[in-house]
């Protein structure tokens, strides 16, 4: 397999730890490896309501997920991915203080199947990532924060997703189009609110002199039923990145554009972040600066408006211990800061 297409399609497919085990393989290339993460953070994490800040705690989860791939002929191999989130904190019930609750949530990230076409083309059914975190990925790099600018645009796991990819030679090409289960019966039957389709398209490029380029297009189709309306969301973006000698820089800038049909009540937002981070040796330095402004000209005030500080220290390939701090330029918004420790395998 091309260095070029290794670089680009396992990021992007599979996104594993780089310690991935494998625990089966074969002769003809066949190959089944198992991967995860423990980790731990601290600190005032979050708000708990008109901008406090919450108190100082604590948050544990573990990661667990298997990719395989099995050779069908020299062109064309069955691929997967199975990967759970395990929230390791227990849950506070209205009869107990949640000690002994094992309420704990499990979140499946990903669960597809597929095919992989002479390592350049692949095609997966199921809950995958969506072609729009190809934009986001460039900045959402911390361990603790960030991405607060283009979480409105939707999110990157979709369930009920096919979506197709070409990468080689440094080209990066993704289209995704998704369905949503709650159309399986009438929507008069549950008379509430649907999501119903989701497609979206990007496009990458870096030159060999690791300048790289991303555009990316993402559309939701919506319906209210409570309130007898739809929503459609279109969001895009365009992005650059750059890494020489220890030093990555990245820069994306895109729109939300809100129109929903029967309310009168249209909505957006513009955003745009910049990241830059310095690695030596052990220590990985990054300072980030994220801004996003509603488009609305009755809520046009900043909806996120902050700088991140961080830095990380990798005792081993496995694992790292990170600190970081969100300086929020929002008046009526604490600042969050926040230290945390995780092994891979």
């Amino acid at each position: 397999m091309k260095k070029t297409i290794l670089a680009l399609t396992i990021p992007a497919l599979f996104a594993t730890s780089a310690s991935a085990v494998e625990i089966y393989s074969a002769e003809d290339g066949s190959k089944v490896d198992l991967y995860g993460r423990l980790q731990y953070h601290a600190g005032g994490l979050g708000y708990q309501g008109g901008g406090e800040r919450q108190n100082f705690g604590g948050e544990g989860q573990i990661r667990a997920g298997i990719n395989f791939n099995q050779v069908l002929n020299q062109d064309i191999s069955l691929i997967g991915k199975y990967e759970a989130n395990f929230d390791a904190e227990s849950k506070t019930n209205s009869v107990g203080n949640g000690k002994n609750n094992a309420n704990n949530e499990i979140d499946t990230r990903y669960a597809w199947l597929g095919f992989s076409f002479q390592d350049t083309t692949t095609l997966t059914f199921g809950k995958s990532e969506a072609p729009r975190a190809q934009l986001t990925d460039l900045t959402d790099t911390l361990d603790i924060f960030g991405a607060n600018v283009t979480r409105a645009g939707g999110f990157n796991r979709v369930d009920d997703q096919i979506r197709v990819s070409y990468a080689a030679n440094g080209l990066d090409l993704r289209g995704a189009y998704a369905f949503n289960d709650d159309r399986k019966q009438d929507q008069s039957i549950f008379n509430n609110d649907i999501d119903d389709t989701r497609w979206g398209v990007s496009a990458g490029y870096t030159l060999p002199i690791n300048l790289g380029f991303v555009a990316s297009y993402n559309q939701e189709d919506n319906d209210y039923v409570t309130a007898g309306s739809t929503d459609k969301t279109k969001e895009w973006g365009l992005g650059a990145h750059y890494s020489i000698d220890g030093f990555y820089f990245a820069g994306l800038y895109g729109q939300i554009d809100e129109k929903n049909t029967g309310l009168a009540d249209d909505d957006g937002a513009k955003f745009w972040e910049l990241q830059a981070s310095y690695n030596v040796e052990e220590w990985t330095l990054i300072a980030n600066y994220a801004n996003a402004k509603g488009r609305k000209a009755s809520s046009g005030d900043k909806l996120v408006d902050e700088y991140t500080l961080a830095a990380r220290y990798a005792f081993t390939p496995k694992t790292k211990i990170y600190a970081e701090y969100v300086i929020n330029e929002i008046s009526d918004e604490d600042d969050l800061y926040g230290v945390g420790i995780q092994y891979n395998f």
